[in-house]
């Protein structure tokens, strides 16, 4: 386990769930003989040059020339001339129109789909770099009374959820989630074969059944006629669920962690003494949180997407809305309770140890009164509930409006 020099409380290594997320000045002793994959891996494709979130960088540029390579190939870039797309025809519907186009440019949906799929290990990236140093910064911001908290207990808990991420990052484990993230995958272009796209919004004479099946054939990843670009889209569907499920897995590692070091009074601990980022030394908390709530957000719309404008509005579509408002609002919510539950842990021990000293009364008074005016999270309360409404509200209200305008 890695120990950061001058610290009492060793280092989480969040990027155990993966070779591509290890760091590229990593020191000597952390490549052990568990994580030798990672330098032969690197050596072949010179990635250890790089830092993680600069690794994925180029490993999205790579698929994008894929992408945009295959698709110019394959003609499913843009729609052939005198077809009409399904946005032209949901504009100014034609009858029974004989062919419609859905290229890959003027997919909307698609697009949104391919950005935050390149995207997911990005923000995964970040969030393990912040998580790297979460203990260091609660150490910083808590040094006056680190000598009375039971440092073997916390770093056990380290031990424990180092063993988590790296349960994950194991050549097994990664190969058999990888296999499991091609298989969802696969399953989902069959759904979408069999139900066609954008069954909802049939503007036309046709039936809903000849609708649907006509835009999925004129649709750039169909199977067969597009069959290059379905195998794309399939890999890109594999890749988006073997990140999702690292960056799910890894949340929930490190919210347990929190949760179980917090009842040691080892949290998400404000700086009470000194704001020495502009944030009472929580800006690393902050950067987490951010890409979090950015991440889950797009991915949610995305989803809904996929559900609500490609696949058939049903009352399972409902109840998979409802799944993946679950689902996110655990993966947000539940760690922001602890984030701030810890705060206030914080403060009561600053508090406390403010009413004990030998300052005059009115001093006491006045650092007491601006600790409980301090927000407890390093967010302002109307950004909070801008973020909440952004991401619970405006969602759901696409999916309304858009079955509405559907029918």
């Amino acid at each position: 386990m890695t120990e950061m020099p001058g610290y009492l409380v060793k280092q989480l290594q969040p990027e155990k769930i993966g070779i591509l997320f290890e760091d590229a000045n990593r020191s000597g002793d952390q490549v052990s003989a568990g994580n030798e994959q990672s330098t032969f891996f690197d050596g072949i494709f010179g990635l250890e040059k790089f830092r993680p979130r600069n690794r994925f960088l180029l490993i999205g540029a790579a698929w994008i020339v894929v992408l945009l390579a295959v698709g110019f190939c394959d003609h499913a870039l843009v729609a052939p001339q005198g077809v009409p797309t399904v946005i032209q025809v949901l504009i100014n519907p034609k009858n029974r129109p004989h062919e419609i186009s859905l290229a890959l440019l003027q997919d909307p949906i698609a697009i949104i789909a391919i950005s935050m799929t390149l995207a997911t290990p990005i923000l995964c990236a970040d969030q393990v770099r912040a998580i790297k140093i979460f203990n260091a910064m609660n150490e910083n911001n808590i040094a006056y009374r680190m000598h009375r908290l039971d440092i073997f207990a916390i770093n056990e808990h380290v031990a424990k959820a180092n063993k988590k991420f790296a349960m994950l990052g194991r050549p097994g484990s990664s190969a058999l989630l990888l296999g499991v993230s091609l298989a969802i995958s696969f399953v989902i272009d069959l759904f979408l074969n069999k139900w066609g796209l954008f069954a909802g919004w049939n503007y036309t004479s046709l039936s809903d059944t000849t609708w649907r099946k006509e835009v999925y054939r004129g649709w750039w990843a169909n199977y067969p006629e597009h069959l290059p670009m379905a195998i794309v889209l399939w890999l890109l569907g594999g890749y988006l669920f073997y990140f999702v499920s690292k960056q799910l897995w890894m949340g929930f590692a490190f919210a347990t962690y929190a949760r179980q070091t917090m009842l040691l009074d080892f949290c998400v601990s404000p700086n009470m003494r000194t704001n020495t980022d502009g944030y009472l030394g929580l800006r690393p908390l902050r950067h987490f949180m951010q890409t979090t709530y950015g991440s889950t957000l797009g991915h949610f719309t995305m989803m809904l997407g996929i559900l609500v404008v490609w696949l058939p509005f049903s009352v399972y579509t409902v109840l998979a809305v409802i799944a993946l408002l679950v689902i996110n609002l655990l993966v947000v919510i539940y760690p922001s309770v602890i984030a701030s539950s810890g705060a206030v842990i914080e403060k009561k021990q600053y508090v406390a140890s403010v009413a004990r000293s030998s300052r005059p009364r009115a001093d006491r008074d006045a650092v007491i009164e601006k600790v409980w005016t301090t927000p407890n999270l390093p967010f302002h309360l109307r950004s909070s509930f801008t973020a909440v409404t952004l991401y619970l509200l405006i969602p759901l209200l696409l999916a309304v409006v858009s079955r509405l305008l559907g029918k």
